[in-house]
């Protein structure tokens, strides 16, 4: 069983939305290979195929940075520069980009201290395989001030390994993408305006009682609030807090909501079962409330 990704459909051209529709009724895990293969078909027309990718909130993929000892870092449309992407560690594009755009110095310097405290954030919560990544941007002036508006995306990406350690998963992945825009920076107050976007998929192991399961799909909440500045790392704070709230309300929707009512669906569209039936949904449970409720690896 499947959810597919989410997208936005809006006012989009016929072709975007033939697009957004194949992509619904995809996997989240097959997401990716069917995004390259849908910007292929529109490469003709640029602006249709940068369109596309816009509207996608693909999975997370990580690549590394050569000249920070090849950290790991996350790939996604707030860091990408054409077919570039801009590393929060070394602060440069993969492949080389001599243009791209960066942030302005102050908030470079914020940047590198929201991706050291959010790595620390998500080895506590994540444990191993995870990684994260945090971008910042000027949405106004470049003068460095931190006093006008900014935003940015904090980025977790939590993979499952193959290699048959996890005793419920066979794989799977989740990534968690936190876009925030800072505003009304005045009077020692902030105002944050947060899109939060979880993207699961799990493959439970293979067994006569479960059997062959998929489960993914995603899970959006929009929520603003404003929190005391004193300085500009109290941005980062604030943020963190915002974030984990988020996160641990959006993780108990999908544990006490999603997925009972997915093992519903099942259950209801199952055949009847011999006698063994209740012991059979208590391990379909189990695998599934575990991938979800796991914070370390």
């Amino acid at each position: 069983m499947s959810v597919s990704v989410g997208t936005s459909q809006g006012k989009a051209p016929s072709k975007i939305k033939s697009c957004l529709n194949v992509l619904r009724r995809t996997p989240p895990s097959d997401t990716d290979q069917n995004l390259k293969g849908l910007v292929a078909l529109l490469s003709p027309n640029e602006d249709l195929a940068e369109e596309l990718l816009q509207r996608v909130d693909a999975p997370l993929i990580g690549t590394t940075d050569p000249e920070a000892d090849n950290r790991k870092f996350l790939k996604c449309d707030h860091n990408r520069d054409g077919k570039s992407y801009r590393s929060p560690w070394s602060n440069s594009y993969f492949p080389s980009l001599e243009d791209g755009l960066k942030p302005s110095f102050r908030l470079r310097e914020l940047e590198m201290q929201a991706n050291e405290v959010f790595s620390t954030y998500c080895g506590l919560y994540y444990g191993k395989n995870a990684t994260s990544s945090v971008y910042f941007w000027d949405l106004n002036d470049r003068s460095g001030s931190l006093g006008s508006s900014f935003a940015g995306t904090f980025l977790i990406q939590k993979q499952i390994e193959k290699d048959g350690s996890d005793q419920y998963l066979k794989d799977g992945f989740w990534n968690s993408v936190h876009v925030v825009e800072v505003s009304d920076v005045r009077n020692n107050n902030a105002t944050y305006s947060m899109t939060t976007s979880i993207f699961i998929s799990m493959v439970p192991v293979d067994s006569v009682s479960v059997g062959d399961t998929h489960l993914g799909g995603t899970i959006t909440k929009q929520s603003k609030s404003t929190f005391p500045v004193n300085s500009d790392t109290s941005h980062i704070v604030n943020i963190g807090k915002f974030i984990e709230e988020i996160e641990t309300d959006l993780r108990s929707k999908m544990d006490y909501l999603h997925i009972q009512k997915s093992l519903e669906a099942v259950e209801a569209l199952s055949a009847p079962a011999p006698r063994s039936s209740g012991a059979m949904g208590q391990q379909h449970a189990l695998a599934l409330n575990e991938a979800i409720l796991a914070r370390k690896g």
